[in-house]
C-alpha cells in the first residue's frame, strides 16, 4: 500500500486522528501538546518488548481495521503523565498505567469519530485492548511533544482493507479566488518598516477589585476560554488573527488558523499614525 500522503483521503483520515489526540492531550494534561504526523519511514521499531496496542473496530460510513500502538518507553512515560507520577524510566508498565492510557484513548476515538462524521457520515470506533496487529496496512507516527512536559509518540496503523474501502469525502466546489487589493496610501508606507508589538490573548476574565486584592501566590484564575478553543493574535486592541499555540524550540508560538480581514489589519496600522 502507498505511503499516507498528504491530499489523499487516507491523510484526511490521519489528520483527524492528530487533532483529536493533540486537544485530548492538551486538555487531560493541562499543558498545550502539539502532535506531528509523520509517515511511515519515520516509525521507530520496538526495542523494549511487546508492545501496547489498542484496536479501533470502525462501524457506519468505515470498514476494516485500526489500532494504536505504543513501544513499552513511551506507554511508561504516558501512563506516569495520566497519573500525575514522577518520571521513572526504571519502573514498569503497571494495569494501572494501561487503564488511564485506555481511557485517554478512548477520548481520542470518540473526538475522532465526530471529525469523521462531519466529512464521511455516521462513523463509529470502538476500542479494545489487543496483541500486536498482524495484518497488513499503513502505518504513521503520532509524534507528541509539549516542551518541558515531555515528548512521546504511537503508531496509528490503517489495515489495507479500511484503506481501500475509504469513500471519498464530498467536497464542495472550489470558488476561483477573488483578490481584493487592499490600497495603501502614502502616509501608511511611512510605517512600514516600524516595529509593531502583538499580543497573544488566551482569554480573559473580569475581576472585583476585592478579588484583585485577594491575589497571592499560587491563585488560579479561570480565563472564558476553553483549552481546544484558538487563542488570538492582537495589534494594538484589534484582533488580526486566531490560531492554535504550540511550542517551539521551548517558546510559545501560534500557528495561523484565520486571519481577519484586511480592513481590521489597515484600522490597527493606521491608529499609529
Amino acid at each position: 500500500m502507498p505511503p499516507i500522503t498528504p491530499g489523499t483521503p487516507l491523510h484526511a483520515v490521519a489528520d483527524i486522528f492528530r487533532n483529536a489526540l493533540g486537544e485530548v492531550l492538551s486538555k487531560t494534561l493541562g499543558a498545550s501538546w502539539d502532535v506531528e504526523l509523520k509517515p511511515e519511514d519515520g516509525v521507530a521499531s520496538s526495542d523494549d518488548g511487546s508492545p501496547l496496542c489498542f484496536g479501533l473496530s470502525p462501524s457506519g460510513a468505515m470498514q476494516g481495521n485500526a489500532a494504536f500502538q505504543l513501544r513499552l518507553a513511551d506507554a511508561r512515560s504516558l501512563g506516569q503523565k495520566l497519573l500525575k507520577e514522577p518520571a521513572d524510566a526504571t519502573s514498569e508498565l503497571n494495569a494501572e498505567h494501561k487503564q488511564a492510557i485506555e481511557g485517554l484513548l478512548r477520548q481520542v476515538a470518540e473526538l475522532a469519530a465526530a471529525g469523521l462524521k462531519a466529512q464521511y457520515g455516521e462513523v463509529g470506533l470502538q476500542l479494545t485492548s489487543i496483541d500486536a496487529p498482524s495484518w497488513p496496512g499503513v502505518t504513521a507516527l503520532l509524534a507528541a511533544a509539549a516542551g518541558p512536559a515531555g515528548t512521546f509518540s504511537m503508531e496509528l496503523r490503517f489495515s489495507n482493507e479500511l484503506v481501500a474501502a475509504l469513500p471519498v469525502a464530498a467536497e464542495a466546489p472550489t470558488p476561483h479566488p477573488v483578490e481584493v487589493p487592499l490600497v495603501v496610501d502614502s502616509n501608511l508606507d511611512l510605517l512600514l518598516g516600524v516595529d509593531l508589538s502583538l499580543t497573544l490573548r488566551f482569554g480573559q476574565r473580569t475581576l472585583t477589585l476585592r478579588e484583585i486584592l485577594d491575589l497571592s501566590s499560587g491563585s488560579v484564575i479561570e480565563l472564558d476560554r476553553r483549552v481546544q478553543e484558538p487563542a488570538d493574535l492582537l495589534l494594538g486592541d484589534k484582533l488580526i488573527a486566531r490560531g492554535e499555540v504550540v511550542i517551539v524550540d521551548s517558546n510559545y508560538g501560534l500557528r495561523i488558523t484565520e486571519v481577519c480581514d484586511a480592513q481590521a489589519a489597515r484600522g490597527a496600522l493606521s491608529a499609529g499614525q
